[in-house]
Formats: structure tokens, C-alpha cells, sequence
């Protein structure tokens, strides 16, 4: 998920859009919630804090699509989509019941898409040998998947899995797809064989503490993150989930750190990381460094769909 930068709705062109209900947990009680809106791209639209009946409200929108989001404290995250059109249904209302986390799950979830160390093999397994078999048909799966053709990927991972039930890297690029398409719990089960088969192997960690930052585990997210870099320290993906959920604990210092390393690590393929440093920054009342790296971030993606409204952004800050 992308970084929760300050802006408010009035930075938007003038309308009259609004999107507005209540939330409340599932036996109805009210509790302050922060409520935040996305625009298409994760585009931060406005925050707010619900009253003391548990009622939100965004005004001033121009139409589209957006995304209410709530991300509370031992319940789910909540992420759901409105459409405002200012001619047929200028205001939408959408009241938000929050699920409680009961019990984290007992094997690892869901994966960095597209990770680009996913489907190596480990070094320090040499003496697991695979049959010939087996790569050829892992090796259709990753052209495949490089083609965008995931249903044909996930059926040569399958097949080399139906070959060989140990070749690790097919899980771990089965649970990668798996998990695009949402079924996370099937993708929970092939990186807990992954990582039950090759222990050794830091991206399944890296990729099962990502699952429980989406989930909002934060705590159980840093184990795992930090069992994946212990075995792959130079993963730009294990320090930018890592950083980002200690972002989301507010412990700035570490955040900071391993942000910036995870930029140095793939400046061109974690452009994100600047938008989490602009999020830390902005939380620091530090203006000119949130301004230099949505800056940076906009040098790198200048046709970024989030662009114009970044602009938006930098020009309110100065």
C-alpha cells in the first residue's frame, strides 16, 4: 500500500461530490476511527475522524472513482470502492463494519507480486537437484507470466509441482499469482510449503510478512520481514514492507533507514519507497525533504497516473 500523504479534498478542482456513513465494529459499537479516501492510483483524496456516532464525511469531490479505507487496530483493514458521478449520484453513502482480527494465520499469505528473486533458485540448497522436467516446465511459467499470461503460468507451476512436490521456486511463484488474483489463503498454502521445503529461502519470509502488513499484523509483519533479511539482507522489497510497517508504529527513526536503503537498493523499480519517505516526512512537519522526494518520485514517473495530483501537492507545500 502506498504512502498516506497529508492532502485534503479542497486540493482537488471544486465540486460537490460527497462520500459519506458510519462506522461501527460488528455488533454495532462506536469507537474514533480515522477514515481515509483514495483516489484511483491510491491517490490520498482526505482523512478524517469519525464523531462520537461514528460518522464520516468527504465533501467537496469532484466525480470519480475512490476507495474508503480504515485501518484500525485489531480488526481488518477495510478498502472499498465508491463511484460519484455529479449528474446521476453526486453523493454516496457507505457505512463500514469492521471485522476483528481473531487469530493470525498459521501459515504463511501472500507475496511481493512480482518479485524479481521469487523464482531463483536458493544457493545454499546446491545439492537439491531437479529434474530436467521440472525447470523446463518452471521455465514456460516464467515466460508466461513475463508475457502476462498468468492462467498459463500458474498451469506450468503446477505441472512442474505435480512433477516434483519439492521445487520450492514454482511455489513460490504459484503463490505470487495466487495471490494477484486474491485467493490468498491458497496463496498462504504454497509459501507455507515453500518455506516448509527450503528454510533457507528469505523471499517466502519477506513475502508472508508483506501478507501481514496488508492484513494489519504489524508486529507478526516484522517477524517475518526480518527472518526473510536476515537470509536475503540485500532484498529492496524486505526493507521497503519492513520500513513501511514501522512507519505504520510511527517508529520514524527506523522507518527512515530502511526506506532510504531499500531506494538505494532499486532506484528504479521502488519508486514507492519516495512516496513512504514523503508520508515520514510530512508526519515530521520536514516539508523540504517530503518535497524532494515527491520530487524524485515524479522524475522517475513523470506519466504516473498520481502525477497531476502530486503536483497539486508540491505546490501546496511551497
Amino acid at each position: 500500500m502506498l504512502a498516506w500523504l497529508s492532502l485534503t479534498a479542497s486540493t482537488f478542482a471544486q465540486s460537490n461530490g460527497v462520500v459519506t456513513g458510519r462506522v461501527t465494529d460488528d455488533h454495532g459499537k462506536v469507537e474514533s476511527q480515522l477514515v481515509r479516501l483514495l483516489a484511483v492510483g491510491d491517490v490520498p483524496a482526505g482523512d478524517v475522524y469519525t464523531d462520537s456516532e461514528g460518522h464520516y464525511t468527504f465533501q467537496g469531490l469532484p466525480g470519480g472513482v475512490y476507495y474508503v479505507v480504515v485501518e484500525a487496530e485489531g480488526y481488518r483493514p477495510f478498502h472499498q470502492s465508491v463511484s460519484l458521478d455529479m449528474q446521476v449520484q453526486p453523493k454516496v453513502t457507505l457505512d463500514v463494519i469492521l471485522e476483528p482480527v481473531t487469530t493470525p494465520p498459521p501459515t504463511p499469505g501472500q507475496i511481493i507480486s512480482g518479485s524479481t528473486s521469487s523464482h531463483a533458485l536458493n544457493a545454499k540448497r546446491p545439492g537439491t537437484l531437479f529434474s530436467p522436467k521440472v525447470l523446463k516446465e518452471f521455465e514456460r511459467g516464467n515466460k508466461d507470466r513475463q508475457k502476462g499470461d498468468l492462467n498459463a503460468a500458474l498451469a506450468h507451476y503446477q505441472k512442474a509441482l505435480d512433477l516434483d512436490a519439492s521445487f520450492y521456486p514454482a511455489l513460490n511463484n504459484q503463490g505470487t499469482l495466487l495471490e494477484r488474483e486474491g485467493k490468498h489463503a491458497e496463496a498462504a498454502a504454497a509459501f507455507s510449503k515453500a518455506v516448509g521445503i527450503n528454510p533457507d529461502d528469505g523471499e517466502a519470509y519477506i513475502n508472508w510478512g508483506h501478507v501481514l502488513y496488508e492484513e494489519g499484523q504489524y508486529r507478526p509483519a516484522i517477524e517475518r520481514l526480518e527472518q526473510g533479511l536476515k537470509r536475503s539482507p540485500n532484498s529492496p522489497t524486505g526493507n521497503f514492507f519492513l520500513g513501511s510497517v514501522y512507519l505504520k508504529l510511527q517508529d520514524m527513526d527506523k522507518a527512515e533507514s530502511l526506506l532510504k536503503k531499500a531506494c538505494v537498493m532499486d532506484p528504479d523499480h521502488l519508486a514507492a519507497a519516495h512516496l513512504q519517505l514523503a508520508n515520514l516526512y510530512m508526519k515530521r512537519r520536514d516539508y523540504p525533504a517530503a518535497r524532494l522526494q515527491l520530487e524524485t518520485y515524479l522524475r522517475q514517473n513523470p506519466s504516473d497516473p498520481q502525477a497531476p495530483t502530486i503536483r497539486k501537492m508540491l505546490a501546496s507545500l511551497k
